[in-house]
């Protein structure tokens, strides 16, 4: 699977944990989209907009593209990513909600708040994230509908 990283500068430092995290894992490849040393401070929504770019041109040709974004609370990002058409974003504090968030939602795309969470929780949440599979069945009507809202024309 393929997983597309960044944040804003508050979440430097719990985005390079995780992505330390995730090139232990061998079945994913990971794209880190910064902030980069020379870029300063960037903005959430600037970033929420590039990796949701990256999840939706390469996500519905091949399944198992997924986003991670981190700011400081996660709200911004959470807020930024759900504005793209086709994007399912979701703010996890925890591994439930992360394991819910892709069995019930079907979510493309998980949030952290480097600010809400330590950099353990953090690893167990995207692990959570990634290793939960959609959970078809009654949800697969719902997502439906999600994608209606959202004017989303394309399926997986």
């Amino acid at each position: 699977m393929n997983v597309y990283i960044a944040s804003d500068h508050n979440g430097n430092a719990a985005r390079a944990y995780v992505i330390k995290a995730l090139s232990r894992r061998n079945d994913v490849e990971i794209m880190d989209l910064g902030p980069h040393e020379n870029e300063g401070k960037v903005d959430y929504p600037d970033k929420a907009a590039e990796v949701c770019d990256h999840v939706l041109v390469h996500g519905y040709d091949f399944p198992g593209q997924f986003g991670i974004l981190i700011c400081g609370t996660g709200t911004g990002m959470c807020i930024a990513a759900n504005k793209e058409r086709g994007i399912r974003a979701g703010l996890a504090t925890d591994r439930a909600t992360a394991e819910l968030m892709r069995e019930h939602n079907d979510c493309n795309v998980l949030v952290l708040g480097q600010w809400r969470n330590s950099l353990s929780q953090m690893e167990d949440i995207v692990n959570a994230f990634l290793d939960t599979p959609f959970g078809q069945g009654r949800h697969v009507a719902r997502v439906e509908k999600l994608r209606r809202l959202d004017g989303s024309s394309r399926t997986r």
